[in-house]
């Protein structure tokens, strides 16, 4: 199980910049806020870490659906498009 959260300054933290070293999964938040995906054990290490913690909602764990999951032979084509002309050390 996981949550949708917001993370803010608690009692004892007021920088929110101490989130970013906790290698959190971060979403995009319309407000700017510190919005992040967490466990229920990422969410524990956060309050014993000082800061407080809002959950907005449940987010099922599931696997992504297979035509959001690029194969490798797409993504080396795409990266070669986006390479192409660049310089490379030692000549390659």
């Amino acid at each position: 199980m996981r949550f949708d959260a917001t993370v803010q300054p608690g009692p004892t933290i007021r920088d929110l910049e101490g989130v970013a070293d906790l290698d959190l999964d971060r979403i995009p938040d319309p407000e700017g806020e510190v919005r992040v995906l967490v466990t229920p054990d990422e969410c524990r290490r956060l309050l014993e870490s000082g800061y407080e913690v809002r959950l907005h909602a449940v987010v099922p764990v599931r696997p992504l659906p297979a035509e959001l999951v690029a194969r490798d032979d797409a993504v080396m084509a795409w990266l070669e498009e986006h390479v192409q002309g660049i310089e490379r050390a030692g000549g390659a």
